[in-house]
């Protein structure tokens, strides 16, 4: 296979993996429009979390992170016909392992949500709604399996805008059927709960025709017998073990926030929304673009062009979340309360939502971080140190979270931070003793400095059009006049400053999007 320009494939993924968020963005307004942030949102946005967190074991980047390197070795190695005849036979593997898991589910639902949401048992009636939407949701996990298998066909060919977009699709069939149809519902909940099923579909669909065009025909093919078939399964037995950390992780703050006030499960699932829609959009694009391409560089034992591409996704990374995360930071009362501040979302809502996405902001960068370093250890088909540094922060997030349980959901937010910057300080040691000088670490200081150097001025401005708000009354013409003025002032000020500086990232994203644009 042909090496993927990074920047090339980065821009494309990004733009489908922004225009997804911000569909979600949409879907959360809506779902914050109609629940407010109080038991019922408590009973959907847990419901929704439980087949969501088993996507963890048989999809997202775990599935991607098994089936690219193999699929890139076997077509290296013994030609595309073989590429594709393992594919088959992970797909296969993939759709019974989904076949056992949501039956379970759908037979037993009641103990999924006991395990999720303990303290739900106290409100019988958000108990109840919370099972009930659990079982119907469960086959979702087979949909975003089957959708997280054609984006690593899609992704090893080179492509990336299709399955960045695609989840945009859910997003986008909650918010239409709740918009349409939330009234032909005793409860409105009902009505996302059948936008998934909408969304879930859909963006199945627009996958088929791009993987029959790049990648060929996909069929089941029960020949499980075949090294390079059994070296892939192992991998994703070894992910599916560093997933259940990572679900570990969820379960225990969800157990935890279960049991405080109701609304603090929807309140701190807002917040992280927010962080996801700022850092998924650059994380994940980066963490897709970069796989491909050292994934194939491992392959070939190219370690140069490893290096490079793997220092280039570094700064990348940090040269557009620095900014980020400051605005974040200054402006998480403004976004808050312009986003979600109507219906029955409160202020009160807003002030604690706002609070814990400001805690978030160190995890913010830490997660983008370990995104786009998991895939190192993807490429290098390496998952026991995945396995040890889960299990770290599995005991971290639970002894942090337990003692800062009387902050509310401000101490999850907290041990969240704290787990996740600790997780990415692991991952970055144990990977420069693996790889010593093709593991760049030392000679990124430089470049981070001038970036948070760049970021004071943009902080600045925003702190400044961030005080002449009157957030208290939401979205108004000068509340959002405001806000955009701070957005794009501080975003002039930062790119100024990283000219000034001399920071090299600013000169290659806009030289490729304006050779995007002049097409």
């Amino acid at each position: 296979m042909a090496r993927q320009s990074f920047v090339k494939a980065f821009i494309a993924s990004v733009l489908g993996t922004g225009l997804s968020r911000v569909l979600g963005l949409v879907r959360d307004v809506v779902i914050g429009n109609y629940l407010g942030a109080g038991a019922t949102a408590d009973a959907f946005w847990m419901a929704w979390t439980v087949p969501n967190a088993f996507r963890r074991f048989v999809a997202d980047e775990g599935l991607t992170g098994a089936l690219v390197p193999g699929i890139a070795r076997a077509e290296a190695e013994e030609g595309t016909a073989r590429a594709q005849t393992l594919a088959n036979r992970v797909l296969t593997a993939l759709l019974l392992v989904n076949a056992g898991i949501v039956a379970l589910g759908v037979a037993f639902p009641e103990a999924l949500v006991y395990a999720f949401a303990y303290g739900f048992t106290d409100d019988p009636e958000k108990y109840a709604l919370t099972v009930g939407m659990t079982q119907v949701l469960m086959p979702f996990l087979t949909m975003v399996s089957i959708v997280s298998f054609f984006e690593g066909l899609l992704n090893h060919r080179g492509h990336f805008f299709v399955p960045k977009v695609a989840p945009g699709l859910v997003s986008a069939g909650i918010a239409g059927v709740a918009v349409l149809f939330a009234n032909a519902f005793d409860e409105p909940a009902w009505a996302l709960v059948a936008g998934v099923w909408v969304g879930g579909i859909a963006h199945i669909l627009i996958h088929l025709p791009w993987t029959r065009r790049l990648w060929g025909p996909v069929g089941l093919d029960f020949g499980f017998r075949g090294d390079r078939f059994q070296v892939v399964v192992r991998e994703l037995g070894k992910v599916v073990v560093i997933g259940l950390f990572a679900q570990v992780n969820i379960l225990v703050l969800r157990q935890m926030a279960s049991f405080m006030m109701d609304g603090a499960v929807s309140r701190y699932t807002y917040a992280t929304r927010l962080v996801d829609l700022a850092q998924g959009i650059i994380a994940v694009a980066i963490g897709s673009a970069l796989l491909p391409n050292i994934s194939t560089a491992v392959a070939n034992a190219d370690w140069d062009r490893f290096r490079s591409d793997l220092t280039g996704a570094f700064r990348l990374a940090a040269f557009l979340l620095v900014p980020a995360a400051v605005g974040l930071f200054v402006y998480a009362v403004p976004l808050t309360s312009l986003v979600f501040l109507r219906g029955r979302f409160t202020l009160d809502d807003v002030t604690w939502t706002a609070t814990c996405l400001q805690l978030m902001t160190p995890f913010m960068l830490g997660v983008a971080g370990v995104n786009i370093v998991k895939k190192v250890f993807f490429a290098l088909e390496e998952r026991n140190s995945l396995l040890v540094v889960g299990a770290i922060g599995v005991v971290v997030t639970g002894v942090v979270g337990y003692l800062l349980m009387g902050m509310d959901i401000n101490g999850l937010a907290i041990a969240l931070s704290i787990a996740t910057v600790s997780q990415l300080a692991m991952y970055l040691a144990i990977l420069r003793l693996r790889l010593g000088d093709r593991m760049p670490l030392f000679e990124l200081l430089v470049p981070l400095a001038k970036m948070i150097a760049a970021s004071v001025p943009l902080a600045l401005f925003a702190f400044w059009a961030a005080s002449h708000g009157v957030w208290s009354e939401g979205l108004t013409a000068s509340n959002l006049g405001w806000f955009v003025l701070g957005i794009v002032g501080g975003a002039a000020l930062y790119g100024v400053a990283a000219w000034l500086l001399g920071i090299g990232e600013l000169r290659a994203i806009t030289s490729r999007l304006t050779a995007r644009l002049r097409r």
